[in-house]
């Protein structure tokens, strides 16, 4: 998602702010650390493929947007520099973001509020920080079981379902102002392929992984159906992730758990770096012990087979595919309760 500061920068002179009618009113401000006055803020839309469509100066530690709202859509709040900032949802009403842009650790969701879908999604995560996360998911089942759903649905269906199918079964069901939003035919077509890679629905054939070769660190190609049919592969991890990735990062030393524990079970893991830098790359798997297949996929993103191959929305994204016979049995990141159960 670049920047357009250009475009930015036409959009801060030429939009004439919110609609007149109360309904499409929106207001969206806040306060601000670590940025320099008179930094350019700009507003993406994600479900119209990332498109600047509005933007504004930090003023003395605080910012306001006046978006026009046509219909309710998940926004990121990026600086001009191209650091992600925030993201909420932008509907009619007031919205209250605090931003800290020194703090990696600044939490967007409840530092988000005003409006009803933030303040649900804020009321979901608490549930889920404190350990209730049956409540958190009912929650979540309540917001998309309507009989057309709204934004938060729709975030679910492209970021939280387990489920492709349950997804594309949200996105028939939208209200016709999301419904029209540009990106979701391509949405729809991503999850259909998706679906492919994913365990199969109870009472349907199985699905099987899509092979992939890639380099590893020394240049040898190593191909994932080589992995699969490794008679001593019971089970193998597909695992695609990048040093760039913060939440990739984070799992590294929950793979070399799970690969010290499992790996003389019959545990392979093959992991997939979208990494166009390979000697950075190279010289981080190596220093943070990453001994399982590592490959290096160095044109990631949409121009990537394997990407989109896999559907992928975003990374980490782990796969578990059993051995020699290639089905998929889970995509999911909880690997330590999905091989526990399949290797007790």
């Amino acid at each position: 998602m670049k920047k357009a500061l250009f475009l930015a920068l036409a959009l801060m002179m030429g939009l004439s702010g919110c609609h007149n009618h109360q309904s499409d009113y929106c207001t969206v401000k806040g306060t601000v650390k670590g940025l320099k006055n008179k930094t350019l803020l700009v507003l993406q839309d994600e479900f119209n493929f990332y498109k600047d469509f509005d933007a504004t100066l930090v003023k003395d530690g605080t910012f306001e947007f006046h978006p026009p709202v046509t219909a309710p859509t998940h926004v990121y709040l990026y600086s001009e520099d191209g650091q992600q900032l925030k993201d909420f949802f932008l509907e009619p009403g007031t919205i209250i973001v605090d931003v800290d842009a020194n703090n990696k650790n600044d939490d967007e969701v409840l530092n988000t509020t005003g409006t009803i879908s933030n303040d649900t999604r804020k009321r979901i995560y608490e549930l889920k920080e404190n350990g209730n996360l049956e409540e958190a998911d009912a929650l979540w089942q309540e917001v998309i079981s309507a009989e057309q759903t709204g934004v938060m649905a729709l975030y679910y269906a492209a970021h939280l379902s387990k489920s492709s199918i349950q997804s594309l079964d949200i996105l028939d069901r939208l209200t016709p102002e999301l419904a029209a939003k540009p990106s979701i035919p391509s949405l729809r077509e991503k999850l259909t392929q998706r679906c492919k890679t994913e365990p199969a629905p109870e009472g349907s054939g199985p699905n099987y992984f899509i092979d992939m070769t890639y380099p590893d660190a020394d240049g040898n190609p190593i191909s994932l159906s080589s992995v699969v049919s490794n008679p001593e592969n019971r089970y193998i991890v597909l695992d695609f992730w990048a040093t760039w990735c913060g939440s990739c990062v984070e799992e590294i030393p929950m793979l070399r758990e799970v690969y010290a524990k499992y790996h003389e079970k019959g545990v392979e893991i093959y992991s997939v770096a979208e990494n166009s830098d390979v000697d950075y790359w190279k010289t981080y798997i190596k220093e943070n012990g990453m001994t399982w297949i590592n490959v290096c996929d160095d044109e990631p993103g949409n121009g990537s087979k394997a990407w989109n191959d896999y559907a992928l929305h975003g990374i980490p994204t782990l796969l578990v595919i059993e051995g020699q016979t290639g089905v998929i049995v889970a995509r999911d990141r909880d690997l330590e309760k999905i091989l526990s159960a399949l290797l007790p």
